[in-house]
């Protein structure tokens, strides 16, 4: 194969790297992940987890040198109460060593968004017009799914409006950037919509329900055990958002239409 035939097929894949979290100098994260703006994917994923609940609890993130056979790597120093949680829920078998799956209930949270703020979200979510420009300006923006594809994407909707676009090669570390995002600007996320590309998992809804969103979005479906943890957990679901007849979720009494 010459040169340029190889640089051409590195150019039409999906970026994904191994990266190393040190969290307080003892737990050592591990993920697969799309190599882009990780202090904010870290800072999604702790919240996401239920680790950190507030921003002075996040006491420090830097980048330091790669170690073999990762692409980054990141110090995490979080205040006493946020490394008493994630301590708490990592046994003693997989504490030095764990992967980004959900660490604890998704009701480890200090509560679902309020009656009035899922009121207030509800007359958007169902302008199917609104929905479906949110949609197109979201892919408009993505980047890489542009260039060379095989990446979820996902946006923030902040006060009825698209404020940010995120890309990841896995589709729960989407919900992790966008929280990160959200949580970091001080962007109420009771009061904010998901939108992702991708099926919503279960554990992608314990994400949301943990963080406090409001609403997630997809063009595609929920799980079943997505719609039940979102039911009990305070979370709207929309799933077919870009169809005529989109799939409602709606958690104050179970009720689906």
């Amino acid at each position: 194969m010459s040169g340029d035939s190889e640089i051409r097929a590195v150019r039409i894949l999906a970026p994904e790297a191994l990266v190393r979290l040190r969290v307080n100098e003892t737990a050592i994260l591990e993920w697969s992940c799309t190599p882009v703006a990780l202090p904010t994917l870290a800072a999604g994923w702790l919240v996401c987890e239920g680790v950190v609940r507030e921003t002075d609890e996040i006491r420090d993130v830097t980048t330091v040198p790669a170690e073999a056979g990762y692409a980054a790597g990141l110090e995490v120093v979080l205040a006493p109460a946020a490394w008493r949680r994630l301590s708490q829920a990592l046994s003693s078998e997989t504490r030095r060593s764990v992967s980004p799956t959900a660490l604890a209930s998704p009701h480890d949270a200090p509560g679902p968004p309020s009656t009035a703020a899922l009121a207030e979200l509800r007359p958007m979510l169902e302008d199917r017009d609104r929905v479906a420009a949110w949609f197109r300006d979201m892919f408009d923006q993505a980047a890489i799914r542009a260039s060379v594809g095989g990446v979820h994407t996902g946006g923030l909707i902040a006060d009825g409006a698209l404020a940010f676009v995120v890309e990841d090669v896995s589709r729960h570390h989407v919900v992790d950037r966008l929280v990160g995002i959200a949580f970091l600007a001080g962007i109420p996320l009771h009061r904010s919509v998901l939108l992702v590309s991708a099926r919503i998992s279960g554990a992608m809804a314990a994400k949301a329900c943990r963080a406090g969103v409001g609403a997630i979005v997809s063009r595609s479906v929920p799980t079943e055990l997505a719609a039940s943890v979102a039911g009990s957990g305070g979370l709207i679901l929309v799933g077919r958002a870009q169809r005529e007849q989109p799939h409602y979720f709606w958690p104050e009494a179970g009720e689906t239409r």
